[in-house]
């Protein structure tokens, strides 16, 4: 079954589960990768961005950032078995509503680099 979309992290438990007992990484100074391997055999991700980080419009854009380089990640062909909960952590005000989305997927590509090697 080849899945084009990564499922998805809801529950709070599978959230702090990862918290526990997963590793961290921070590839920037506002972004923390916690994660862990998986016996799912394919990626699961969720997205914590509390309301410190800004407005709904600030943090679904964050989001749905997520979701789009998670799934050209799997298109391109390459896929992780982990779970990972990608953290945005509170910045000065409207440090994400300037942020590039260039700038984020750099810091994404960085992360999952090393989360790779440490797996």
């Amino acid at each position: 079954m080849e899945n084009s979309s990564p499922l998805v992290i809801k529950r709070s438990s599978e959230f702090l589960a990862l918290k526990q007992s997963g590793k961290r990484h921070w590839p920037t100074k506002w972004l923390l990768l916690n994660y862990q391997k998986n016996s799912v055999g394919q990626l699961r991700f969720g997205v914590t961005a509390s309301r410190k980080v800004g407005s709904a419009v600030v943090r679904n854009k964050l989001k749905r950032w997520s979701r789009e380089y998670f799934r050209e990640m799997l298109k391109a062909g390459n896929s992780l078995e982990a779970d990972i909960n990608i953290i945005f952590k509170p910045m000065e005000e409207n440090f994400y509503k300037g942020l590039a989305h260039g700038e984020f997927v750099k810091a994404m590509d960085r992360g999952l680099q090393s989360l790779r090697k440490n797996l």
